[in-house]
């Protein structure tokens, strides 16, 4: 197949848009939030839109005499064609009433365009044996996150295209108090509000002293509100990690589903709990061995079909990355920069396991800190909340042990203690309030 040297655009659909705001300028309230400026081809149609849209957020009239000062002052009047070819997009439309499905031409055409300009890049990358394969695989991922979500952009954007979905995006979130997914811990919440979209989220902590219990802990609370969630488990099987799930939703003893010794009221509470997951919004995936391109892909099939809202991954040493890299920490670092752009692709918070380092055990003070992740570097720059489980006595046989999550970091809010307490019978987390 031939690229053909003229890339893909619809001049009289551009024209169409631009004449129909100029018959009818209230469609500016649709148009303006849909389309960019480099959503039209043709040089004077983007300087001809962005005065437009200049005049609607001053709250000013579009006409003829409006519009041809407003590209006066800015010194692109003759650039567009002077005054004679606003009045020839006036004149040359007939009905304003095309003018939205026009507008949705424009914006297909400017899609591909960006997609043959993706497809350029990585052509390069593939002729270029310097470069990573797995930089291709990353466009890719990208180009296919933008089609899904309707919109392409190869170029960026500037302030007048991207306030206006700025200031309703905080419309939104004033409606919505704050938005994100809560924890169950009220504490927690007061220092971090919520896991938000976009987040990174790091769970680290000891061996055998609560991350997947905790991540358990913060998804069946997620999924309780109503939010889509999705599990990645890459150290338990699918019935390993529903045994746990169990035995905290149904309140049954987590050493019942070793020994398989149900009374009538474990069988009572497992089937009722059975009936209410039914048409809970949860999503397990429990294959070994899955690449962050892999767990992208899964993450986007999900949204498709049922939407999503936030992401548990069990454990980051466990996730192979893409690509070969010379030594461990690249390969870390690579893993974690791919989960933090997963995280803001998808506009989903991740939240992510991690061990700690085995050091730990020898040092004097048993309080966990941020730099303790196991190779934390590149972990710690991409993580924007840490979250530390500090370690407890596992010697005693109290079903209840006390100990604190620590926000070691937070890019966007407090620092700090939140005491916790870990239900060993049931394997879950719950608030400590004996202070309260």
């Amino acid at each position: 197949m031939m690229l053909r040297n003229v890339p893909p655009h619809n001049r009289e659909a551009e024209q169409s848009v631009l004449g129909g705001v100029l018959l009818k300028p209230s469609l500016l309230d649709k148009l303006v939030p849909e389309l960019r400026r480099g959503d039209f081809y043709d040089p004077r149609h983007q300087l001809v839109w962005e005065a437009m849209a200049a005049l609607w957020r001053g709250n000013k009239p579009v006409d003829l005499v409006t519009l041809a000062d407003a590209l006066t002052a800015a010194g692109a009047l003759e650039k567009v064609g002077g005054a004679a070819y606003l009045a020839e997009l006036a004149t040359a439309t007939i009905s304003a009433a095309n003018a939205p499905h026009h507008a949705d031409l424009v914006r297909a055409m400017a899609k591909r365009r960006a997609m043959l300009d993706m497809a350029m890049r990585m052509m390069e990358i593939a002729y270029d044996p310097e470069r990573d394969p797995s930089e291709f695989v990353g466009i890719a991922q990208l180009a296919a996150d933008a089609v899904l979500k309707d919109r392409l952009d190869a170029h960026g954007e500037s302030p007048a295209e991207f306030l206006d979905p700025y200031t309703h995006y905080l419309e939104r979130l004033e409606e919505s108090g704050g938005g994100g997914v809560p924890t169950p811990f009220w504490k927690l919440n007061a220092l971090i509000r919520s896991f938000m979209p976009g987040e990174m989220i790091v769970v680290g902590a000891r061996p055998s002293h609560g991350k997947t219990a905790l991540a358990l802990t913060l998804a069946e609370h997620a999924v309780g509100l109503g939010h889509p969630t999705g599990i990645f488990s890459l150290e338990m099987a699918k019935y390993q990690l529903l045994n746990r799930l169990f035995s905290s939703g149904a309140g049954v003893a987590a050493q019942r589903f070793r020994d398989g010794k149900f009374s009538d009221d474990d069988w009572a509470r497992i089937y009722a709990l059975c009936d209410r997951m039914r048409d809970m919004p949860l999503r397990i995936y429990d294959k070994p061995a899955r690449k962050p391109s892999d767990i992208r892909a899964t993450c986007r099939r999900w949204r498709q079909d049922g939407g999503l809202d936030i992401v548990f991954i069990d454990y980051a040493q466990l996730i192979p990355p893409d690509g070969h890299h010379h030594n461990r920490e690249q390969e870390i670092a690579s893993i974690s920069r791919s989960i933090k752009l997963l995280a803001e692709d998808l506009a989903v918070p991740v939240v992510l396991l991690a061990q700690v380092n085995r050091e730990v055990a020898k040092r004097k003070s048993p309080k966990l800190v941020e730099s303790d992740l196991r190779e934390s570097g590149a972990i710690e720059q991409d993580a924007d909340i840490i979250l530390l489980i500090q370690p407890w006595d596992r010697s005693g046989r109290e079903d209840i042990q006390f100990t604190q999550l620590t926000v070691a970091k937070s890019r966007n809010s407090m620092t700090g203690d939140v005491p916790v307490a870990y239900n060993r019978k049931n394997v879950r987390f719950e608030q400590d309030d004996r202070l309260n």
